[in-house]
């Protein structure tokens, strides 16, 4: 037998093992915790993302609010500090707030859709093993990050729209090299999302 023969298999292996391995480390959604009421039934859009929208329009109420964001899963956000929590919580605050004020709502004087959302999980990042192309192969140094975010009646207490998604680290990208850089980057995304979903 060959080198030539002996290589093949072995390179057919090797290339069905990485396969596997980066199929593996692209499937990060997380369930449903429960910050989203139980009543709404979620609908799924793709592997990573579900949500619902309800009847009322935005155009039936006068304004909108966003309430403070939480970071309510304890455990659930590997070692990053309460100060980067912190920074994460206002990061996804600040772009909610930002799409939402493009919506204009015109209804009934005193209605208000209210806004909650929570980051409901992190996988910090690991920027010493994104530095190097062979360290990323197997992307062991990547995270992810996941949200909850729903709509109200403000009068009524009855949901308008539900949204949640779970963020992988994408590979061409500067978010690697933060711990925190895949969530600051997801809660612009979400906020685009869901302001597309409310805008329905």
């Amino acid at each position: 037998m060959n080198t030539t023969t002996i290589r093949r298999p072995l390179f057919a292996l090797a290339a069905v093992l990485l396969a596997s391995s980066l199929a593996a480390c692209g499937s990060n959604a997380r369930a449903r915790t429960g910050y989203i009421p139980r009543s709404v039934k979620m609908t799924e859009v793709n592997d990573m993302t579900q949500e619902w929208r309800g009847g009322a329009r935005i155009a039936d109420f006068a304004s909108v609010t966003v309430a403070e964001v939480s970071t309510p899963n304890t455990g659930a956000y590997g070692d990053i500090s309460e100060e980067k929590l912190a920074e994460v919580r206002t990061a996804l605050q600040k772009a909610l707030s930002e799409e939402l004020a493009q919506l204009k709502p015109s209804g009934a004087a005193g209605r208000t859709l209210v806004v909650r959302a929570a980051i409901t999980a992190i996988k910090p990042n690991n920027p010493l093993l994104n530095v190097a192309p062979q360290t990323q192969i197997l992307k062991r140094g990547y995270g992810y990050a996941s949200c909850e975010i729903y709509a109200t009646d403000g009068a009524t207490g009855d949901v308008v729209a539900a949204f949640m998604q779970t963020a992988d680290t994408q590979r061409l990208s500067t978010e690697k090299y933060s711990d925190i850089g895949t969530a600051e980057r997801a809660a612009k995304d979400w906020a685009k999302s869901f302001r597309e979903l409310v805008a329905r």
